[in-house]
């Protein structure tokens, strides 16, 4: 039997188990990339829509307050 040097040398399930977590790297990756500008586009249209919804509150209350004011 021969000593290894602190270092076992990569055997096949070594390489199989890299092969896996590139493989699994290189798909998350293609996936964030082709889901990342719909996400964009919905965080965008949300705060777009939180900020009509907070103008409209914010007029809501001034007119309110304008008109227990006359």
């Amino acid at each position: 039997m021969a000593q290894t040097s602190g270092r076992q040398s990569l055997n096949a399930m070594g390489l199989l188990r890299l092969w896996l977590w590139g493989s699994a790297g290189v798909i998350a990756f293609l996936v964030i990339w082709a889901v990342a500008p719909v996400l964009f586009l919905l965080l965008a249209l949300t705060a777009g829509i939180g900020l009509v919804c907070a103008g409209t509150i914010k007029l809501a209350r001034l007119l309110e307050a304008w008109k227990d004011r006359a």
